[in-house]
């Protein structure tokens, strides 16, 4: 279940793919954070890769090189 502010930044960032949000809200440690990784988000970039030592998610040309990360890819609802 979100809580308030949870619910009010899905729908803030309703623009972004269903998925991205939640790996983001899975990772994030607060809702400070979880607003700090949804606005750093790139737009309109698929696919998207996580960092987790920058703790945000970045564009990617080269799946091929990325090993135990979770990867976004695809256009939003």
């Amino acid at each position: 279940m979100l809580s308030e502010v949870q619910e009010a930044l899905k729908q803030r960032y309703s623009h972004l793919h269903p998925l991205i949000f939640q790996r983001s809200l899975e990772r994030a440690r607060t809702n400070g954070e979880l607003f700090d990784i949804l606005d750093s988000i790139p737009i309109d970039k698929y696919p998207l890769k996580w960092r987790e030592d920058k703790r945000v998610w970045e564009y990617t040309e080269d799946l091929l090189q990325i090993s135990g990360q979770d990867i976004v890819g695809g256009a939003s609802r």
